[in-house]
């Protein structure tokens, strides 16, 4: 009798695989990441495949294979219908899940990762936009920017890429107020005397430091000390936003 497991599952990503079948990704609650056969879900009578789309957290069954394990069954917890019915979120959503895949690794089992990606999606799901235009509820530019914001910085941290804010990471002194400066390479903040004695050094590139604003330092600080749903709540300046938007993913790509 082929062995089986029950576990709760968030589905990042279906694609076709041989005649019939799907190759499903899930991140599940249990066993971390995994790569899943799908039987029969190209076929119309499918029963499997409603409850397999991307962006789906469903309780599937797991059942053990010679090669790939495959889903035995599968049942919608949520299916996150609001999101998936703004194009704006769902486009927010989907760098999430990239970000995701890319980070975390195949079977390491983290619960905390499953929750903070569900948790997320929920609340990017219940937030009600606000578009400019009379009745448009659809998640503004800068609002998206914001969520991935959020969940972008909290998964660093919880894979251990968490940001020096408080402190230089040369001298040890606390950052005041001015002209500092991220570090991509060592993740953290340099006081500017710090940073004019390191960028003399023949190893040191410019490349690797990002000048920020005392704002957009708030602003970062803020994220990781505030939860999701904070997220929805902030009116700020544009360029504030883009500046820490441009901060984070110049960091993200410094981060293998």
């Amino acid at each position: 009798m082929e062995a089986t497991k029950n576990t709760l599952a968030l589905v990042l990503n279906r694609q076709a695989y041989r005649e019939s079948d799907s190759l499903v990704t899930v991140y599940t609650r249990d066993f971390g990441r995994l790569s899943l056969i799908a039987r029969g879900t190209k076929k119309i009578q499918s029963k499997l495949v409603g409850h397999l789309e991307p962006l789906t957290l469903s309780e599937i069954m797991i059942v053990g294979g010679k090669g790939l394990d495959y889903i035995g069954s599968a049942v919608t917890r949520d299916a996150y219908l609001n999101l998936k019915s703004d194009l704006n979120k769902l486009y927010y959503a989907g760098q999430a899940i990239i970000l995701f895949r890319r980070l975390v690794k195949e079977n390491q089992a983290d619960e905390r990762l499953f929750f903070l990606l569900a948790d997320w999606l929920k609340v990017l799901d219940d937030f009600i936009g606000e578009g400019t235009a009379p009745n448009q509820t659809e998640l503004a530019k800068e609002t998206g920017e914001l969520f991935f914001a959020f969940f972008a910085w909290k998964l660093l941290v919880e894979l251990g890429y968490q940001p020096e804010m408080s402190k230089c990471l040369v001298c040890g002194c606390k950052i005041e107020p001015g002209k500092n400066w991220f570090n991509f390479k060592d993740g953290g903040l340099i006081c500017p005397n710090c940073h004019s004695v390191r960028t003399t050094v023949a190893d040191s590139s410019e490349q690797e430091y990002f000048l920020v604003s005392d704002n957009c330092l708030k602003l970062i600080r803020f994220i990781l000390g505030n939860g999701f749903k904070q997220a929805g709540r902030l009116r700020l300046d544009k360029k504030i936003i883009k500046e820490e938007n441009q901060l984070l993913r110049s960091f993200l790509e410094f981060i293998k």
